[in-house]
């Protein structure tokens, strides 16, 4: 079988979107998650999140043809000194062939004298040995899950304004995760609403889409915790806080006294440094 590798482009662009959706339904029956069936909202968010990093990050996107067919997909970032892979996909009758392997190598490269680095990934056992393999440490992550019983919302804390900031947001992450996301806000602030403090006692922001809490970045952990209470209020039927590792005990707690369920959600690699604490990241843009 012939595997080759070859930078991503406009063209491709409809292909790789079908490329995940197979791959993501595949990993939620295998682990017997309900499949949900696309709807054109997501395929725009599908569509965006790929154009905006092949527009912005041409030299992380790469797609993996078997034997001349499209059956992969693999988009890496670069902000500051931060590299993130934003989404490695295969077709699931093309996996067992290294194609994973070969486009985590391709978009490695795209790493080269960036000194931090992180991937989110499922539970997809060997997603989880190829980044292992390739040198980061794993941290496991959970997922807080439910409605929300209205008379446990704490009170709204007048330190959190709506509306974020992306100067402002910029900044904290620059302080937080040592990187800023610069073009990335303005994919996030479609989202849904988003929240912000600035005050002395410590900066912070976060977006909310659909009752799923898209990113959060904070200073101090007191700071991300009235956030996340913010986005929890917000929030109408079914809430979802993702990616909370043993490092964010704080979110753990909220999660704990607003009755989420809690779940196992992966887990988080880093390289180079420990996941910050008083963070919440995106599964795109990290």
């Amino acid at each position: 079988m012939d595997v080759t590798v070859r930078p991503l482009t406009t063209d491709d662009v409809d292909v790789a979107c079908d490329i995940q959706t197979r791959s993501f339904e595949d990993v939620d029956r295998r682990f017997g998650e309900p499949v949900s069936k696309p709807t054109p909202a997501g395929r725009t968010r599908q569509r965006g999140r790929i154009t905006h990093l092949l527009q912005h990050d041409p030299g992380g996107a790469f797609i993996a043809c078997l034997d001349g067919r499209s059956v992969g997909i693999a988009l890496a970032l670069r902000r500051d000194d931060l590299w993130g892979l934003s989404l490695l996909a295969v077709e699931p009758d093309a996996q067992g062939h290294g194609i994973g392997r070969k486009l985590l190598a391709a978009t490695l490269r795209y790493a080269e004298g960036v000194g931090t680095a992180a991937i989110l990934s499922s539970r997809d056992q060997r997603a989880l040995a190829a980044y292992a393999d390739a040198g980061f440490e794993l941290h496991p992550q959970i997922a807080g899950v439910g409605v929300i019983d209205r008379a446990l919302l704490r009170a709204p804390s007048d330190r959190v304004h709506a509306g974020a900031d992306a100067g402002l947001a910029d900044e904290v992450d620059r302080v937080v995760r040592g990187a800023r996301r610069g073009a990335d806000h303005e994919r996030l602030a479609e989202a849904g609403p988003s929240y912000e403090v600035n005050d002395r006692h410590g900066r912070g922001y976060a977006y909310v889409r659909a009752g799923f809490v898209a990113a959060l970045a904070a200073t101090d952990d007191d700071t991300a915790t009235a956030l996340l209470w913010a986005c929890l209020a917000d929030a109408e039927g079914e809430v979802r806080v993702g990616h909370v590792t043993g490092v964010q005990q704080w979110a753990i707690r909220v999660m704990a006294a607003a009755r989420l369920r809690l779940t196992a959600d992966g887990a988080a690699f880093w390289r180079g440094r420990q996941p910050p604490a008083s963070y919440l990241p995106n599964g795109a843009y990290l």
